[in-house]
Parts: C-alpha cells; sequence; structure tokens
C-alpha cells in the first residue's frame, strides 16, 4: 500500500528545504501566504496549514503586523564544555539546564547479538548480554540528535520492561543504582548517511556532532556506551589546549 503525503506537509517540506538550503536566511521574511499559494498553485490554505506547522516546530516565527520570519537558530545553541567534561553533564542535561523542553521517540530496542565492539566498550567477555536502546531525541519539539545506548544486561535485568520513549533512563539506570557518574567522551566531525539526516531533518552529507562515550557507575563498573549524532545547530563544543 502506498501512502500519499498530504499537500500541506509537501509544501511544509519544500519550505523546510529552502530554509534549510538558506535561502531564507535567520531573521528573514518569507513571502506571504498569497504569494506562496501562487508560487506552488495551491490554496491559500494549504499553505497556512504547511506554516503553521512550521511555526510549531520552531523553524518559523510569526509576527503581529509583520510577517512569518525564520528563526533565529544560533540563540538555541548550547556550549558543551570539554574542559569541564568531569561534571557528567552530558549534551541532554544541558539542554535542559538551558530551559529546553526535551522528548523521544523510540527507534528501537532489544539485546544485541555476541559483538566483539561492543563488548570491548562496556569491558564484557564473550556470551554476556548486552541490551541496545535506539532513539531520536527532541528538543523544543526539534530533532536534535539520534542516539544509540548500549548497557550490560547483568546489571539491568528488568530494563525491557521499561518504556524508553517515556521514561529517562538515567533516572532508571538511578533507580536500579547504576547510573553513570564517569565519563569518558570523545567527539568527532562526520557527515550524516540517508538514514540520520531523513531523521534529523537534514541534508544529506550535512556535517554532525558524533560523540561517542563510555559512562561508569560509583563502583566503576562500565554501565553505559553510547554513540550519539548531534545536530551542530544546537551546540558549540568548548575545549582547553595546553601546549607543551
Amino acid at each position: 500500500m502506498h501512502y500519499k503525503m498530504p499537500l500541506y506537509a509537501q509544501i511544509q517540506d519544500i519550505l523546510l528545504k529552502e530554509i534549510e538550503d538558506q535561502k531564507y536566511l535567520p531573521g528573514e521574511a518569507i513571502p506571504s501566504e498569497r504569494k506562496l499559494a501562487e508560487k506552488y498553485a495551491v490554496n491559500r490554505m494549504t499553505i497556512k496549514r504547511a506554516i503553521e506547522k512550521l511555526v510549531e516546530e520552531g523553524y518559523l516565527i510569526r509576527k503581529a503586523g509583520s510577517g512569518t520570519f525564520v528563526a533565529q537558530k544560533e540563540s538555541q545553541k548550547v556550549d558543551i564544555d570539554y574542559a569541564g567534561a568531569e561534571s557528567g553533564l552530558g549534551m541532554t542535561a544541558m539542554l535542559q539546564k538551558k530551559g529546553m523542553h526535551l522528548s523521544n521517540r523510540l527507534l528501537g530496542c532489544g539485546e544485541i547479538p555476541d559483538n566483539p565492539y561492543f563488548l570491548h566498550k562496556l569491558g564484557l567477555k564473550h556470551g554476556e548480554e548486552i541490551w541496545g536502546i535506539h532513539r531520536l531525541r527532541y528538543a523544543d519539539k526539534k530533532p536534535f540528535a539520534v542516539e544509540h545506548t548500549y548497557v550490560p544486561l547483568k546489571y539491568f535485568d528488568d530494563i525491557e520492561e521499561f518504556d524508553f520513549e517515556k521514561v529517562s533512563l538515567y533516572d532508571y539506570m538511578e533507580a536500579v543504582h547504576h547510573k553513570p557518574i564517569y565519563f569518558s567522551q570523545n567527539m568527532i566531525v562526520s557527515n550524516a548517511n540517508e538514514k540520520i539526516s531523513s531523521l534529523l531533518k537534514i541534508k544529506k552529507g550535512s556535517a554532525l556532532f558524533q560523540i561517542e562515550a563510555q559512562g561508569a557507575d560509583k563502583y566503576h563498573n562500565i554501565v553505559e556506551f553510547t554513540i550519539e549524532y548531534v545536530n551542530p545547530a544546537f551546540s558549540h563544543f568548548l575545549f582547553n589546549v595546553n601546549s607543551r
């Protein structure tokens, strides 16, 4: 069965692509509903609905008596301070500290086959079980990261009973006394593949931050390995550089 995308959603995608391609710059007014209706040969109600959706998602803002403008995204960026990484504040905690509303979409979860790479990252032996949780993370209803988290099942034997689209993973880990408090993190700049770009609503091949993090609990057990792909529109990274 083929699903036909509603016309307003098609217009919404076209406008979003023009914003991402910087045809309309942050702070710039987009054309009026009448002009857009003429341009795309649709009625004004279709344009109005597409614009309303983009306003809801934070890409556009309406100004009474002035028109509709591309949102200024710079103010939503978060400074991620690698110089102070010992604080244990991850991307999610920093966004929350900035006052953003966070939500999740669960992409999948389940037991991971015996994978030497993940076993090594979690300090496990051959045959030990791993659970994977894959989520799309939202800040103020806008996707900011695709996150793949892997944990040892021996510390979280009831993890499959929880819905991590609604339940905080760290709240759960704290409840069973294995919340990570020590972190080791690495970051590289990579390019978004087709799947990641589709989820984050960015162009394929766009630069993004790829963060890999290991977390250990108060007993120094490695309890988490996460690979996170972050839209740079949400963050600055700060480093201390020591000369030799």
